[in-house]
């Protein structure tokens, strides 16, 4: 029958259809098992990872930084605590009355409503409020029976000892910024961690930074937080020693504050080993205040700049003590008579210019001993013509000049040393005599450090060993290990001649004793230096000295630069007075008034 075969037909396809259907769920099966497979073997041990993750919430409690010390092992900057008042939103509870939040309020003497309503939304820790006065902080603990969810936890701040003598030592904190974060999240460092600003915070920051801590929250499906459960506390950061005597520190920035501008920088460095015992700029800052709006002051002074460190930063022509610098070169490559003498007559004539003496009348017959101590510019400009510039710039580095000294601070400028090949390239005009001669004396366009010249100093001090300055001695973290001991380094031995070292050193001594540098004389001590007057072609000169002692065994090497504070030998000189009279323990005398206003220039 027809209807029959009918019947079959539909029962294939009926078989046909089923079989594709079994085949679909089959398939859907399969991949539903390898999905699962996927996610619950291969992938699961990193999905229950997330899932923790979610589930988990830190609040951040931050660490102290570490200590730091000075030579001594007294505390330069230690941390004190601010209370901080934070709340904890969880879903088990009520939400605070008004009567609460308005109690509250008042403590805190501000509106909290609006921060609790968006933390309660969000289900996230707020801060309430900082640097809780123990009044606040008492009546707050009373309400945590009404609002359990309040909480006041301890924060640390530095404190920094002598804050503005040592503001360019230490440096300061401040909260890390976005572009930063960028940089040093692969660190371990995030938003709202308080990193060093300038100095030896800056430095050595990885040290200083601690170890935070804080509560895990547990959270929910919907990001409120159900429960804490653990508190990890937080570990303060490695102490870190440095080499700076806070004596020293202490003399020379308020000699230098009290000086004719209050304005310029010194560097005390040990001659044995490069170690900074003193680095000083002018004017300072108060590092305590670092984000206050009292330190906005400080950063808007366009005049001072008090955050400028002078001492490592500044570019200054050396003037006279780039003298050191001629009188080697001419001792080694023209063999000079340290007896012959020549005439000054206060001018000096090349081509169709005069070039003059800082003593208007000269200083009449002078030989190398005498023209050093008496800082005679007629005398050097004939030695820097002599010589010619090659030789000038070849001395000049092989004190270094010109380069960094690799201390272990942030910024260091190099300073520069003027070439006929800069010259042409700049200005596209030939070296002169003219250039020469001026170069001679430390003026044109050499630039230099006051911590450059500390170093050079020091070197001569020793004969030619040049120490890297340096200022972290030792690094110890919280169990006591030494994690950093600095290792004493030296650069390539200036060598020269004995005979030239020798005359240098009783040309210096002779500038103390009968010269410019009269005035740092000590009782019972040899002092050796070199004073300087830097033109400045918009204001009045700068005043420098350099100097060593005792000059036979010298243990300390000093530069100093006043800005703008005229002759070297008047302004310059008392300030590394004052230096030795700390270090070594002498008690200050009175000037001699006549003394006072004869003032030699250089």
């Amino acid at each position: 029958m027809v209807w029959q075969k009918e019947d079959k037909y539909a029962y294939e396809i009926f078989l046909e259809k089923h079989k594709i259907i079994l085949v679909f769920f089959a398939l859907l099966f399969i991949f539903i098992s390898v999905r699962l497979f996927y996610l619950q073997v291969i992938k699961g041990n990193h999905y229950r990872r997330v899932s923790d993750q979610q589930r988990m919430y830190n609040t951040h409690e931050r660490a102290p930084r570490g200590i730091i010390y000075s030579d001594n092992g007294s505390m330069m900057v230690v941390n004190d605590f601010s209370y901080v008042a934070l709340f904890y939103p969880f879903e088990q509870q009520e939400t605070p009355s008004d009567e609460t939040i308005e109690q509250l309020s008042v403590i805190l003497k501000r509106d909290i409503k609006p921060s609790i309503d968006k933390s309660w939304r969000y289900g996230r820790v707020v801060k309430l409020a900082d640097n809780l006065t123990m009044e606040e902080m008492f009546k707050i603990q009373e309400k945590k029976l009404v609002l359990s969810g309040i909480s006041v936890v301890k924060e640390p701040k530095r404190v920094y000892s002598f804050s503005e003598q040592n503001s360019h030592v230490t440096g300061y904190t401040g909260e890390i910024r976005a572009d930063e974060i960028e940089r040093l999240s692969e660190y371990g460092y995030k938003m709202g961690d308080y990193v060093g600003r300038g100095g030896v915070e800056q430095q050595y920051d990885a040290y200083l930074q601690g170890t935070d801590g804080g509560w895990q929250l547990e959270v929910n499906a919907k990001g409120h937080q159900t429960k804490a459960f653990k508190y990890i506390p937080p570990e303060i950061g490695a102490s870190v020693h440095l080499t700076v005597n806070q004596n020293l520190q202490n003399a020379a920035y308020d000699a230098l504050k009290n000086s004719a501008t209050g304005r310029g920088a010194v560097v005390v460095l040990d001659t044995k080993t490069g170690a900074v015992k003193a680095l000083v700029s002018s004017p300072g800052f108060d590092t305590n205040s670092a984000g206050t709006k009292e330190f906005l002051r400080y950063l808007n002074d366009k005049k001072n700049l008090p955050l400028f460190n002078r001492a490592l930063q500044a570019l200054y022509p050396p003037g006279s003590i780039f003298k050191i610098i001629t009188f080697v070169a001419a001792t080694e490559v023209l063999n000079i008579n340290p007896k012959e003498a020549d005439y000054c007559t206060g001018s000096f004539e090349l081509g169709n210019r005069w070039y003059t003496c800082w003593l208007k009348t000269g200083h009449g017959r002078v030989n190398l001993i005498s023209a050093t101590a008496q800082s005679c510019n007629i005398y050097f400009y004939d030695l820097g013509l002599k010589l010619g510039v090659r030789n000038l710039e070849k001395y000049a580095r092989k004190f270094y000049i010109g380069e960094r000294t690799g201390i272990d601070l942030p910024n260091e400028k190099k300073g520069f040393i003027p070439t006929p090949e800069w010259k042409k390239s700049l200005f596209k005009m030939s070296w002169l005599q003219g250039d020469t001669v001026i170069l001679a004396i430390g003026q044109g366009a050499l630039d230099v450090t006051p911590l450059q010249m500390a170093a050079m100093i020091s070197a001569v001090a020793n004969k030619g060993v040049y120490y890297r300055p340096y200022i972290v001695d030792n690094i110890v973290n919280i169990k006591g290990e030494e994690v950093y001991k600095h290792t004493v380094r030296t650069r390539d031995t200036i060598d020269l001649s004995d005979r030239t070292w020798d005359l240098l050193h009783r040309s210096l001594i002779e500038t103390v004793d009968n010269g410019t540098g009269r005035r740092s004389q000590l009782p019972g001590i040899k002092v050796a230096g070199k004073t300087g007057t830097a033109q400045n072609p918009q204001k009045i000169d700068h005043a420098w000295f350099v100097t060593f002692a005792p000059a036979d065994n010298p243990e300390i090497a000093i530069a100093v630069i006043v800005e703008h504070g005229g002759g070297g030998g008047l302004n310059a000189v008392p300030i590394a007075k004052k230096i030795y009279e700390a270090y070594f323990g002498i008690e200050p005398e009175e000037e001699d008034t006549a003394e006072k206003q004869k003032g030699k220039k250089q």
